[in-house]
């Protein structure tokens, strides 16, 4: 009799040893998971960064908007890119997208656009019209919702009519247009770069805009607009 009680008890060990564990097992949460009210394991998702950076994007055809892309991305510790043109532009080309409605053709962005804000948009203004590359970029590649500046740049005085176009594309397409800003082409990298500091002061794109003191800039003087 006593045997068949040992053997019982051990039994019962046994059942509640195996329940235990099971129980453990389908409540315990995992390494990367939390429990809710009902004991269920919860995946826990890392939060995503609420700090985005800075992206300057371009087209230069003969260098002066690389140039001052370079200059603005260096002051704001930004990221700079090209955008992808695939097409070789030479006059007649400029002169049927400019007149004739011709557009570009780009590569895919290789970065996520959606991880920069704001995005800062600099392409020349051909014959009075904003290029097609820079037209491209706002119409096709931007995500709905981004932060974006626009950078022209022009022979002589930026114009103004050209600049509202600019802001309605920008808006039609469903961007938020924080402002289109004009500059005259032909300058060297340290004439740029004195420049981008007046600028940032008057007019701060980011937290990061430079603090010293710039050199007032004497206008430039006027000339033929000349492909940037």
């Amino acid at each position: 009799m006593k045997q068949e009680r040992d053997i019982k008890k051990i039994i019962f060990l046994i059942v509640i040893a195996f329940v235990m564990a099971a129980c453990s097992t389908g409540t315990a949460a995992g390494p990367e998971g939390s429990l809710d009210s009902v004991g269920k394991a919860i995946k826990e998702e890392p939060a995503a960064s609420a700090v985005k950076k800075t992206l300057v994007v371009y087209y230069s055809r003969t260098g002066n908007c690389r140039t001052f892309a370079t200059a603005l991305g260096s002051q704001l510790g930004a990221d700079v890119e090209e955008m992808p043109s695939e097409k070789d532009r030479g006059i007649f080309t400029i002169i049927g997208e400019q007149y004739f409605g011709g557009g570009d053709k780009q590569k895919p962005f290789e970065k996520n656009l959606q991880d920069y804000s704001p995005i800062i948009v600099v392409a020349p203004i051909y014959l009075m019209k904003f290029s097609a590359p820079g037209r491209f970029f706002i119409k096709e590649v931007i995500p709905e919702g981004s932060e974006v500046y626009v950078i022209t740049m022009t022979g002589g005085p930026p114009p103004k009519s050209a600049h509202k176009k600019i802001e309605k594309m920008a808006t039609d397409s469903g961007l938020v247009m924080r402002g289109v800003h004009g500059f005259q082409a032909g300058k060297t990298q340290e004439e740029f770069d004195s420049e981008i500091k007046t600028f940032l002061k008057e007019n701060p794109i980011t937290d990061d805009a430079p603090e010293e003191e710039a050199q007032p800039i004497e206008p430039a003087a006027a000339t033929e607009e000349s492909e940037a």
